[in-house]
């Protein structure tokens, strides 16, 4: 077994909760949100039409559609058919959640599924019911929109990610430090991970690691 020793005291996410730091607005429309659906989503318009901005997939032909966006809704029954699976929308709720584990996601369902489906709702950052108004969602859209742009829970998503895939918690600390240093310096994580700790790291996490640095979110964040 490796003995390892660090210098000083690593950051925490912890040492982002402090009022003296100062964090850009983010307005609702600088927030791409991605709607997969297999029927019309009745309020689309109503909710273009307080600022969100919103795009709508009758269903989703890869889950690489789904990188650029920063919240997904996802219907669960009626798409994913590409993916063959009886899970459907379930399915590509897991899917996505495996390949950009810090995005937002919502499902939504007109139907009662049973048992089977929990594991993949667990997945989901929100699970509603389709018959909610318009003036429901946009309630429930600004929520998934604080999620996203909190980068404390923004880290820990991606934490649970890592803790998932075996990485040490040596690791995980180390990264938690450049992170959280990369915050609070505000630099916009341009170097996050260095050199030297990205070498240490599986390449399919170091990916997941590089697509989540790449988020808008950071970028709107810090201008």
């Amino acid at each position: 077994m490796k003995n390892f020793f660090y210098i000083g005291t690593p950051y925490s996410i912890k040492d982002l909760d402090v009022p003296s730091l100062k964090l850009k607005n983010i307005e609702r429309i600088n927030i791409p949100i991605l709607v997969i659906d297999d029927n019309e989503f009745e309020f689309l318009q109503h909710l273009k039409n307080h600022r969100f901005d919103i795009t709508y997939f009758e269903d989703i032909p890869s889950i690489e559609s789904a990188k650029e966006y920063e919240i997904i809704l996802c219907d669960i029954n009626g798409v994913g058919k590409k993916f063959k699976s009886k899970y459907e929308g379930a399915h590509v709720i897991a899917e996505i959640h495996k390949k950009y584990p810090f995005k937002t996601l919502i499902a939504y369902t007109g139907h009662t599924h049973d048992p089977s489906f929990n594991r993949f709702f667990k997945l989901a950052d929100f699970t509603y019911r389709k018959d909610i108004d318009g003036d429901e969602w946009v309630e429930k859209l600004d929520q998934a929109i604080d999620l996203t742009t909190n980068p404390q829970k923004k880290w820990i998503k991606l934490r649970n990610f890592l803790i998932a895939n075996d990485v040490s918690m040596f690791e995980i600390v180390k990264l938690e430090n450049e992170y959280v240093k990369g915050i609070l310096s505000g630099d916009n994580l341009k170097d996050f991970p260095s050199k030297k700790l990205s070498s240490e790291i599986n390449p399919d996490v170091r990916a997941v690691i590089q697509s989540f640095t790449a988020s808008v979110i950071f970028k709107l964040i810090f201008g």
